[in-house]
């Protein structure tokens, strides 16, 4: 397979909200999520485009401190992956973060994804502490954190 990572379209809009809104029923959340996020961060919006269908998306962005990034959503549709797409993504988002003079980046992800663990790991992040409850009750969160 292979993927072009490129920013964030207003064409990308439908696909990447609706893997966004997985657990989002009404879906407004996600909707305000992604519009704002192409408003706020247009560079680092970035979709994996196979032959012309977004197949994922991720995020990542700096924070108040600027040596400081986040990366805030990574996500693939559930057939494409396992295939290099998330790496991709991921790979595109640091060096964006990178260009942009960040040296620190967190994640969190929850302790049982065990998938998406391994995908960090393989690319250097740790794990930096446990965030009990973090999103709510049983919604515990990993941070991890890559040195750039």
């Amino acid at each position: 397979m292979a993927w072009t990572v490129r920013p964030f379209r207003d064409a990308d809009f439908p696909t990447v909200w609706e893997l966004e809104r997985v657990r989002d029923a009404g879906g407004y959340a996600s909707a305000v999520t992604v519009r704002q996020a192409a408003a706020l961060w247009p560079r680092s919006l970035l979709v994996a485009d196979e032959n012309g269908d977004v197949v994922g998306f991720t995020l990542a962005a700096a924070s108040s401190d600027p040596t400081v990034g986040w990366v805030l959503r990574l996500k693939v549709r559930e057939d494409r992956r396992r295939r290099g797409c998330a790496t991709a993504l991921l790979r595109a988002a640091l060096e964006r973060l990178r260009d942009d003079g960040v040296r620190m980046v967190r994640l969190t992800v929850a302790p049982a994804n065990e998938p998406a663990r391994s995908l960090y790991t393989r690319l250097g992040f740790i794990e930096e502490a446990l965030l009990p409850d973090y999103f709510g009750p049983g919604e515990d969160r990993l941070v991890l954190a890559l040195r750039l």
